[in-house]
């Protein structure tokens, strides 16, 4: 309820909080989160006692009066915040006062593809979601995958999520540019410019066919010039390995062609960045020695998180997974493992290995992924990961996996066996050793090192994955969220410009 009036006064706000302002916010939210925790158990306790002793219904006839009086509980402090908040948002620093204002996005209007040189040139190459109309449950579905439901302990009603295609942020980035609150079809008033240039599938590394040069793109970018390069945004919504990009994507500021280093100068994103997967480290894999993949070497080039299945939901469904994982409760399992069987050559040993130990562990439960390596594997993720307090998260095809922010987004604790991991997605996460456990290599016994983790240190993980949690979030279109996955993308690019 806070976070709703939070947000409902900031929607006709044009300066963004504060850092004093939303830190004061956060600690509100999570005491709010303990109280209702607190509630919660009391209650439980209460309808315990009651059931030993043959009376199920005397503490609360049915549930929602159990709710009823819950929400009791909580409605001194939600008011509370609500004044806070108000006050916050009130004494926010002006953009004199030092806070940069929230950009303004101007979006390219550029086809899915055109015909240059007598030559056909893919912009886009799927465009399933945009002919469907707009708005319509579709599209919706198109973007961010049906719905499903998660019962948790700590939530009165089952909790309400979705099962998102992990490599579908080219469609969400794309719809919610073009209908963000603050798109501007004015390229003078632009902060940022959006370049709506995506590529989902493969192709063949050494078959150009199909692929936009940089002579077409930049003919197509009118408002593109050598001072403003920085402030334009397009992305690969993969880990940008080369058999999923253009060449032009790739642009070097080194090229001798104009087009070529102007695209070199503009800010990529993707699911990972050439700090996060440099070529060094994979030179033990034969596909990577022999060019047949290679890792991502775009200019200006920066990771940002998978979308997950806290992604496209409402406010009130977010908010309401966020409460209830605020809950402690008592998880199943110790360790969760889940995955398929591929991945580059040192991948493949992690895997194989911690398989091996978690299927003689019983303090391991280990779930296969194979055959839903191309699909959505969102529900068994979720499932798998909200019983278990850690959740083994080897690399794959590349360093990056949905599955760690599937692990963050459930409160199970991600236990990450490569440096490079750490070094995904610093806008969105500030310090890996804050909210998981990173090793280097897969120790002899997995399941020794993590008995030694402390009760203190498990909930001090915990505490802080819960304050990421906004960052790892997309929202829908036309509902940005402050400190969403997409807001924290763009005020990122902003800084860096500046």
């Amino acid at each position: 309820l806070a976070q709703a009036s939070v947000t409902q006064q900031l929607a006709g706000r044009p300066e963004p909080l504060g850092g004093s302002a939303m830190s004061t916010l956060r600690a509100l939210f999570v005491s709010l989160a303990a109280i209702v925790a607190r509630a919660h158990i009391e209650g439980a306790v209460r309808r315990e006692q009651a059931s030993s002793i043959g009376r199920d219904e005397l503490e609360c006839g049915h549930s929602g009066e159990c709710f009823s009086s819950w929400m009791q509980v909580i409605a001194r402090p939600v008011a509370a915040a609500k004044q806070a908040a108000a006050a916050a948002l009130a004494t926010s620093p002006s953009e004199e006062g030092g806070t940069k204002r929230l950009p303004k996005i101007y979006v390219y209007d550029l086809p899915a593809e055109v015909a240059f040189n007598g030559e056909k040139m893919v912009f886009r190459d799927n465009t399933t979601c945009e002919a469907m109309a707009t708005g319509s449950e579709e599209e919706d579905m198109c973007m961010f995958g049906p719905h499903f439901n998660v019962s948790l302990a700590a939530s009165p009603v089952p909790l309400v999520v979705r099962d998102v295609e992990q490599f579908q942020l080219g469609e969400i980035l794309l719809f919610s540019l073009q209908r963000h609150p603050r798109r501007t079809h004015d390229p003078s008033e632009a902060d940022l410019f959006f370049i709506p240039v995506i590529q989902k599938h493969g192709r063949d590394p050494w078959d150009q066919q199909g692929c936009y040069s940089a002579e077409a793109l930049v003919q197509h970018l009118p408002h593109l010039t050598a001072e403003n390069a920085k402030r334009h945004i397009w992305m690969s919504p993969r880990p940008a390995w080369s058999h999923f990009t253009c060449p032009a994507f790739e642009s070097q500021p080194s090229h001798p062609h104009p087009d070529h280093q102007l695209l070199a100068a503009t800010t990529k994103v993707a699911l990972e960045d050439a700090v996060s997967a440099p070529r060094e480290a994979f030179l033990d894999d034969w596909q990577v020695m022999y060019n047949f993949r290679i890792p991502p070497k775009a200019s200006n080039l920066h990771s940002i998180p998978y979308p997950s299945f806290t992604s496209g939901l409402e406010e009130a469904q977010l908010d309401a997974f966020r409460a209830a994982s605020a809950v402690p409760r008592r998880r199943q399992n110790f360790v969760a493992a889940m995955w398929g069987m591929h991945g580059h050559s040192g991948a493949m040993d992690q895997r194989t290995e911690l398989q091996l130990q978690c299927n003689e562990s019983s303090d391991c439960t280990f779930l296969s992924l194979e055959g839903l390596r191309d699909e959505t594997n969102s529900e068994a993720a979720v499932f798998g990961c909200l019983d278990a307090t850690f959740c083994l998260q080897p690399e794959g095809d590349t360093p990056s996996r949905k599955g760690m922010v599937d692990s963050i987004l459930t409160g199970c604790i991600p236990v990450l066996f490569s440096p490079l991991q750490t070094k995904l997605w610093p806008w969105h996460v500030d310090r890996w050793e804050d909210i998981a456990i990173a090793m280097d290599g897969v120790p002899s016994d997995i399941m020794g090192r993590l008995s030694q983790v402390s009760t203190d240190e498990i909930e001090r993980l915990r505490t802080n994955m819960l304050a990421v949690l906004p960052r790892l979030s997309y929202s829908l279109p036309e509902k940005p969220r402050p400190e969403d996955s997409l807001e924290t993308t763009l005020a990122a690019i902003l800084k860096l410009a500046q």
